[in-house]
């Protein structure tokens, strides 16, 4: 199965004593691929090195154990893409704040990927997009 994944999913598969960390394993494990945009590259660093105030030592251990992962296809917005989100946004009368669920889900559905995440209302977007979702 090709995977898109949300920030959440990395964050929770590092965070061993989080409530989803069980489950996020599992679904990193049995992708065929994974696809990871640079935007959850960046803010999975933030939570990492801003909220949860890891070490970067950390941070660029579990990057590299990410993006090295054969599996994984690094995947930078490009315009088209960054047009299409701000399109989906203005259809559906979305705040600002909702932008990055926006190009998460656009890069998804632009790979024909199903998009991996925990958030419910990105979830929900998706659905009505027509871009599978799990868990």
């Amino acid at each position: 199965m090709k995977l898109l994944l949300d920030t959440n999913v990395l964050v929770y598969d590092t965070v061993e004593d989080s409530p989803q960390h069980k489950l996020a394993v599992k679904i990193i494990d049995n992708a065929g691929s994974l696809y990871i945009t640079s935007l959850v590259i960046f803010e999975y660093l933030w939570i990492l090195l801003k909220k949860l105030n890891l070490n970067p030592e950390f941070a660029k251990i579990k990057l590299r154990e990410y993006l090295e992962d054969p599996r994984t296809i690094y995947v930078c917005e490009d315009l088209d893409l960054l047009e299409k989100a701000l399109k989906y946004m203005v259809e559906d009368r979305s705040p600002p704040h909702e932008l990055n669920d926006y190009i998460i889900l656009c890069a998804a559905e632009t790979r024909n990927a199903t998009l991996a995440t925990f958030d419910k209302k990105l979830a929900k977007i998706a659905e009505k997009r027509g871009v599978t979702t799990i868990p």
